[in-house]
């Protein structure tokens, strides 16, 4: 089998370090016709034999193509700067959705006995909403941890810079496969990737360890079918669809990798388009059993995601088509200039999109552009046309999740779309900063050495490399918690209506708080018999209900500049009421703002079963059994917009048990007048 010639792009190898020799054409060496012997019985002169046409020949195979070694210096630096960038969230605790995934995941506490479980039951089942979600690689590596490590979010930081800093050792081994005799420009495309800010998201937060392991099995996907094209042999087939089954169980987005896997060998095995295509069929068998295993293992392949202002703004006034192209310009100004970084782009830091925005019409006009130089790179099969091509790949999610449902701006989406700005960016610089040698001279001129050709790229990666690092471990500090988190949001995002009330959260706990102090010093207060002790005792009381107060007030600042910027947002009404109810005792304030809660959303079951509470207290309080019929009705209503909610469920059997009513309509005279 003859040898396939190198498959590196011409144009784009500026590392061959010696200059290309003109080969001195070899003379044909005429073939001297040897008279055959003559044959006594064969004097008849035979007819030529007709070529058999080419198209009835069986196709000929064009592998394996070259062997492509790889040095071992990128992959450990790569490998390494992944872990050390991410070392000061090593002692963070829980925060965002680590908590729900985590702490509140009652299959992910049982650990090993759990996993079954998780295999069978969406992501967020435990926030009983469908969104459709089937990721359960990552909530089974949490419930490993559980076993082996308890509650432990230390451990779980280290766990996530160890699968980075290894995602990083991959894609070095990857790039230096594509771009033979290019060490320097795959280590610095390799560089972009793992210093950039973006990222901080994932990897800092313990939850985004599914886009994580997404991107590895991708990486590792692409790495082992390459193996195949190298060596012909079936088993790095097999290796591959391995790897795409583990990334499809990590995040089902993954199936736009498989975009990737003809585009690589178009790009840089030389393979052609058909070629290139028809090689998906084993991918293509993978892709079909696992969505037939998700519509077995949940029941549905899309979901019911509930529509919401808070998270799906769009999608009720009908601009998703619109805000697209807006948050398209947003999204790559984020990959050159990740500042300020937002953990939440609720409604509405990122108003609609439409005919009269200048950023959606630019976003229109770039998406046009784009689209022309990704069809121009890939006619030319050039570096940068595979960077455009990586990027609309990796953002059909991201751009599809406003496009199809409305859906609000996430810098997770931009996790894999960095590699394909790191192809780019690093293309761009080398074309300016790099001289390439002078082939026309007849003269050979003496090679340059690479430190030397490459020096101004280099101090540029130096300073980019330097400075996004820099961003990325201070912004790792905003996710040590929950309270350090929100708070640092409000700079940038204090037109969130999400940021607004999860800060007021925050304070809430603060004020449950020095609410338990309040309690646990008045129940010893009758004890206490000294003065000095009733003196000190009197004062931490004091001082607990001045500090209950001022958390509680700052609470309710938050919440009202939240329906302020959302007037129908249930949730921070919600928290409202329970700041009257438990923090700032006002018994009126607390069933006005439950209530506003129920107008504005009236599915969301803890605010009836929060009702029911307040009028069961009242009614054993006050012996009235009007209130507690309220109450037995507030608790089945909560059981009738959330069937699964336990605590309604609870406390009306715990009702009904100590008094026997059971109450399943009121007349709204009798809901009104109380």
């Amino acid at each position: 089998m003859s040898k396939k010639k190198n498959a590196g792009n011409p144009t784009d190898q500026p590392n061959a370090d010696r200059p290309t020799r003109p080969v001195a054409p070899k003379p044909v060496t005429p073939v001297a016709s040897r008279p055959a012997p003559a044959r006594a019985a064969d004097t008849t002169v035979r007819q030529p034999v007709r070529p058999v046409a080419a198209a009835s020949q069986p196709p000929k195979s064009d592998l394996p193509i070259d062997h492509r070694p790889f040095v071992w210096w990128p992959v450990a630096a790569l490998g390494l700067l992944g872990v050390l960038l991410y070392v000061n969230t090593f002692g963070h605790q829980y925060a965002l959705d680590d908590i729900a995934a985590i702490e509140q995941n009652l299959f992910v506490r049982k650990g090993i006995a759990g996993i079954p479980d998780l295999m069978r039951t969406e992501f967020w089942h435990f926030s009983n909403i469908s969104l459709g979600y089937y990721r359960p690689l990552s909530l089974i590596t949490f419930a490993l941890e559980q076993e082996y490590f308890g509650t432990n979010p230390g451990v779980s930081h280290i766990i996530n810079a160890v699968l980075y800093g290894l995602t990083g050792a991959v894609i070095a081994v990857l790039l230096q496969k594509w771009l033979p005799g290019q060490i320097v420009i795959a280590f610095l495309i390799g560089l972009v990737f793992i210093a950039h800010p973006l990222h901080t998201e994932i990897v800092a937060n313990i939850k985004g360890r599914d886009e994580i392991l997404s991107f590895l099995f991708i990486s590792l996907m692409l790495l082992s079918y390459w193996k195949y094209l190298e060596t012909n042999d079936w088993g790095w087939i097999v290796g591959s669809c391995l790897s795409l089954y583990f990334a499809f169980l990590s995040k089902e987005s993954s199936v736009v990798s498989l975009a990737l896997i003809p585009g690589m060998q178009y790009w840089f095995a030389k393979r052609n388009v058909w070629q290139s295509l028809i090689s998906l069929w084993p991918f293509l068998i993978v892709a079909a059993l696992f969505f037939y295993q998700k519509q077995r293992m949940i029941g549905t392949l899309s979901g019911n995601p509930p529509v919401d202002w808070a998270n799906y703004p769009y999608a009720i006034e009908k601009t998703q088509k619109s805000t697209t192209f807006k948050f398209l310009m947003y999204y790559i100004r984020l990959l050159v200039l990740p500042h300020p970084l937002v953990y939440d782009y609720s409604y509405n830091i990122i108003p609609s999109g439409g005919k009269g925005d200048l950023l959606t019409w630019a976003g229109f006009v770039t998406l046009i552009g784009l689209v022309w130089l990704s069809w121009k790179g890939f006619v030319k099969r050039t570096l940068w046309g595979f960077g455009l091509f990586w990027f609309f790949v990796t953002m059909m999610p991201g751009l599809g999740f406003i496009w199809a449902r409305g859906g609000i701006f996430a810098e997770r989406f931009l996790y894999a779309a960095v590699m394909g700005f790191a192809f780019v960016f690093v293309w761009a610089a080398q074309k300016l900063l790099v001289r390439q040698p002078d082939n026309e001279s007849n003269a050979t001129p003496a090679p340059r050495p690479v430190l030397v050709r490459y020096a101004p790229l280099l101090a540029l990666m130096v300073v980019v490399a330097g400075l996004y690092s820099f961003k990325t471990v201070d912004r790792n500090r905003d996710w040590e918690n929950n309270f350090v988190l929100f708070n640092s949001a409000l700079p940038a995002a204090e037109n969130s209506c999400q940021v607004q009330r999860h800060v007021a959260n925050e304070w809430i706990q603060k004020g449950l708080k020095d609410r338990a102090v309040i309690d646990s010093v008045s129940a010893k207060l009758p004890k206490m018999k000294q003065p000095d002790s009733l003196r000190r005792a009197q004062i931490s009381l004091d001082t607990a209900q001045k500090w209950a107060n001022t958390h509680g007030r700052w609470a309710l600042d938050h919440l009202q500049e939240s329906t302020r910027i959302y007037p129908s947002f249930g949730e921070a009404y919600f928290s409202m009421a329970y700041v009257f109810q438990k923090i700032i005792p006002n018994v009126d304030s607390a069933k006005y703002y439950y209530k506003q809660t129920i107008r504005a959303a009236n599915a969301y079951a803890p605010a009836y079963n929060n009702l029911g509470v307040i009028y069961q207290t009242e009614g054993f309080s006050n012996n009235d059994r009007r209130k507690l019929e309220l109450a037995s009705y507030y608790y089945n209503r909560s059981m009738v917009v959330n069937p699964a909610y336990v605590d309604g469920q609870n406390n009306r059997n715990n009702l009904m048990k100590a008094t026997g009513i059971n109450v399943q309509a009121l007349p709204d005279s009798i809901i009104n007048r109380y």
